[in-house]
């Protein structure tokens, strides 16, 4: 047995981020964020590198960086064994940083604590990793590398929708992306209960329309 927990939903209906018609879009008060240096978040204007734009678009979120960010909600937080799944959009830009999720996160709600947590992220050019927070540094669990299951931006004014999915198994963390897995690390040693949320590289342009998470509340069966 499992509990899904749907976090937003959306039919992604265009590009426009501040006003849909006449109604201004508002920040959400219920999330957090931790910026990689110190920025202003707004639900208006450009973004720079001190300054961030995100909105709630209901009931999905609209995201655009000048500093890298990790997005949170802090009462979402993942236990034991569960799975992360996320639609994201990709808008036209020429920043190659990445985007994804994170899981086990710790320290983000203070900005004096250090923070750390594990990210599956991709690029725009179609690699994907998966990276370890910590301590100020990034340490690649799995390294940067192409991959058919990721789709790269095609360019122009095209979006390149992308399903990323991270399952925490008993002894093991899986990451895919659009049915396909791409990569497995052992769960041992990594910190994976905790909050769970977005990792946004520097002046990224993304449009994220769910969030899923589904916690395994019977017994999952031992291999031997």
């Amino acid at each position: 047995m499992a509990r899904v927990m749907r976090i937003g939903i959306l039919v992604l209906v265009g590009t426009m981020v501040g006003t849909v018609g006449a109604r201004q879009l508002q920040t959400p008060t219920d999330w957090r964020w931790r910026t990689d240096v110190p920025a202003k978040v707004t639900n208006t204007g450009e973004p720079a590198d001190d300054v961030m734009v995100y909105v709630a678009m209901p009931p999905g979120w609209h995201i655009t960086t000048g500093p890298g960010v990790a997005l949170f909600q802090p009462s979402y937080s993942g236990r034991g064994n569960f799975t992360l799944q996320s639609d994201v959009f990709l808008f036209p830009g020429d920043s190659q940083e990445e985007y994804g999720l994170f899981i086990g996160g710790r320290g983000l709600d203070s900005a004096s604590a250090p923070a750390s947590y594990v990210a599956f992220v991709a690029r725009r050019d179609g690699q994907a990793a998966v990276l370890k927070y910590g301590g100020g540094r990034v340490e690649p669990l799995v390294a940067w590398k192409a991959n058919d299951a990721v789709l790269r931006h095609p360019g122009g004014a095209d979006t390149a929708k992308n399903v990323f999915r991270v399952e925490v198994a008993p002894t093991e963390i899986i990451f895919g992306a659009n049915g396909k897995e791409i990569a497995r690390v052992p769960r041992a040693g990594l910190e994976t209960d905790g909050l769970f949320g977005f990792r946004v590289g520097k002046r990224m342009n993304l449009h994220v329309s769910t969030l899923d998470a589904t916690f395994r509340l019977a017994p999952v069966p031992v291999k031997k």
